[in-house]
């Protein structure tokens, strides 16, 4: 009895939890007036004059084409960074490694708040606020200690032995790293790739301060359907599928990347 009682309980959280993904991507394909009737529509004949009117509008357009842009080139910094730093600090000493890991976990729990708005002012008096480099440059800088964190877990998982053969062979730090250490642990920097990808890719508020109409990104440019005239649930919902699709195929491509990474950290840490 307990048991059942406790997959209906998994079974009723796992609708609450899904139920506003399914009420946005069906509400995309209703008409205005099956969006509002009341009692709420459940059969109807689906329309895609949403998905046109967002596809064809110029303003998503380009803000797909920023995020495309924002995403990848940030998250492959980040990556690059914190491979190297997480490779650094595996090959430490424990006290000393130990001590540096606090110094990134610091960073990592920082709120951006706290950066944000002295890169919002630097940004204005240099004229940079509307430019792509700038707001690649905090979101790299916001990912990199995350990185760091993740990858750190799947080089520890990398035998030592390697390592202490390549110094053997007379192969440098900078070798071992290229040739052994990233081809072992590739899988887990096209995960820790993808992550990165996804919390920039979804990111609303430093977007919102740092970008200006030509660098503005998905989550911004879905606010233009908020009009004085009300909301366009219609496109607004269209637009929320297309910006979630995506990331929802990339978190299940790395999900087991992920989980692994994740629980090698909670056991080791």
């Amino acid at each position: 009895m307990r048991k059942m009682a406790f997959y209906i309980a998994i079974l009723a959280l796992i609708v609450v939890v899904l139920f506003p993904l399914y009420w946005v991507v069906v509400t995309s394909v209703k008409t205005t007036k099956d969006a509002f009737a009341i009692p709420p529509v459940w059969l109807f004949e689906p329309t895609w004059e949403n998905y046109q009117r967002v596809l064809n509008n110029g303003v998503f357009i380009r803000a797909f084409m920023n995020s495309v842009l924002i995403s990848i080139t940030a998250s492959a910094i980040s990556v690059a960074i914190g491979a190297l730093v997480a490779y650094g600090l595996v090959a430490q000493e424990e006290p000393v490694r130990r001590s540096n890991e606090k110094f990134v976990l610091s960073l990592r729990i920082a709120p951006p708040l706290i950066f944000i708005i002295p890169t919002y002012f630097l940004a204005a008096q240099l004229k940079l606020l509307n430019n792509h480099w700038v707001i690649i440059a905090v979101y790299a800088f916001i990912n990199v200690p995350f990185a760091i964190s993740l990858l750190i877990t799947f080089f520890e998982d990398i035998p030592k032995e390697l390592r202490d053969a390549a110094k053997v062979d007379g192969a440098r730090e900078l070798t071992i790293f290229w040739n052994v250490f990233l081809p072992v642990a590739k899988g887990g920097i096209v995960a820790t790739m993808i992550l990165c990808v996804l919390f920039t890719w979804n990111e609303f508020f430093i977007a919102l301060v740092l970008t200006g109409r030509d660098t503005q990104t998905l989550p911004v440019s879905i606010t233009s359907f908020l009009t004085f005239q009300g909301v366009q649930w219609g496109p607004l919902t269209a637009a929320a599928t297309l910006v979630m699709l995506p990331m929802l195929v990339l978190g299940m491509l790395v999900q087991g990347q992920v989980v692994r990474g994740m629980s090698l950290g909670s056991i080791k840490g």
